[in-house]
């Protein structure tokens, strides 16, 4: 039996949604997207450093040990100093050690003509200093000499300046920090390519404790130990027996308390001294039971194309910026919290990322 003919399919009328439901979807639709993205750009851009800092003790075993003297160095094992007063007197509040190769001389200018000039950043005092050995090329001293009358900014251990002195090198750095900079608060260790947001750095040092220990960058996890006697990171058994290291940060840039040094240098004491200088650093802050803190702002291997906002504003560093880059982006001219326009901070990390990543193709 046929149904009605008002229930035919063929006549059946389909309902039709209010306007106002359809908007309230796409709204709902929108606002969840809206979190999705907030919520990525909260993971990626470090806003879970506190609860990562607080759960890596549980997954760092030993630490803690009792603390050593603190390894320093004499004036001896130093051929260029800084005058005594550019650390008195009162120490710098935020201490930059660049760390620099002999004839990087280009690079350490355009640092110096940019954003390592810089005397305060936020409520910090700065100084930034040099640090390099001796060049493989003796006659090269003379140039080094000359610069360092100039610019009073060179701190030149005796050692040759190799990739495989780079641990002593660090050791020579932070030695130096806490013999000729006592009470300083902050020490920022970065390579020369390296451009420093030293005013976004100094707002963020502005919310941590400068009693407690501090390590803090950006961490590698669970990094095994290169085996092949060929790499240029070849750590031998004999050397280092674990299968993999502890979490450390990453050796282009990270940040020490002025508490953390000394400790650092007494732990130098009983940790092997491996030639990868990140990862001796992030050894002895295990032994010492120091638990690095990740702030993804910092930023690692990725190369960021020129881009003040990004440079200026979002990251607080980028890595592989040549001395044209460094000057392309410097503008004194436009204040700290000017440089990105709303819609460039609302989207923060997640842009700059994805201007690097464009960067690539």
């Amino acid at each position: 039996m046929d149904p009605p003919l008002d229930l035919q399919p063929s006549m059946m009328v389909r309902p039709v949604w209010p306007k106002c439901c359809c908007r309230r979807r796409l709204f709902w639709g929108l606002l969840s997207t809206l979190m999705v993205l907030l919520t990525l750009r909260f993971l990626i851009s470090g806003g879970h450093e506190e609860l990562l800092s607080h759960s890596l003790p549980y997954f760092m075993s030993g630490g803690g040990h009792r603390i050593s003297p603190p390894l320093l160095p004499s004036s001896d094992d130093f051929l260029l100093l800084p005058p005594p007063e550019a650390c008195s007197p009162r120490a710098p509040s935020l201490l930059v050690l660049v760390v620099s190769a002999p004839y990087h001389k280009t690079q350490r200018q355009a640092i110096r003509s940019t954003w390592g000039g810089a005397r305060c950043a936020g409520k910090f005092t700065v100084q930034t200093f040099f640090a390099l050995g001796l060049p493989q090329k003796p006659s090269f001293q003379a140039a080094l000499e000359l610069e360092a009358a100039k610019h009073q900014d060179l701190v030149q251990g005796r050692f040759l300046d190799t990739y495989g002195n780079l641990t002593l090198k660090t050791l020579s750095l932070m030695g130096w920090a806490a013999t000729h900079c006592p009470g300083t608060l902050f020490l920022v260790k970065v390579d020369d390519d390296i451009f420093l947001n030293l005013p976004g750095l100094a707002e963020e040092l502005e919310h941590r404790t400068t009693l407690a220990p501090t390590y803090l960058g950006q961490i590698h996890w669970r990094v095994w130990p290169r085996r092949d006697s060929r790499s240029r990171h070849y750590i031998p058994t004999s050397l280092y027996p674990a299968e993999h290291f502890p979490p450390y940060c990453g050796g282009a840039v990270y940040v020490l308390s002025g508490a953390a040094v000394p400790i650092l240098l007494g732990a130098s004491r009983h940790v092997p001294l491996v030639p990868v200088e990140d990862i001796f650093v992030g050894l002895c802050a295990h032994w010492a039971g120091i638990a690095p803190q990740h702030l993804a702002r910092l930023t690692g291997g990725d190369h960021f194309p020129p881009d003040r906002c990004c440079y200026r504003g979002v990251l607080l560093s980028v890595h592989k910026v040549t001395p044209f880059e460094m000057a392309a982006v410097w503008d004194t001219t436009t204040p700290y919290k000017e440089t990105c326009r709303v819609w460039q901070w609302a989207l923060g990390y997640l842009r700059c990322k994805a201007l690097a990543w464009m960067a690539t193709l």
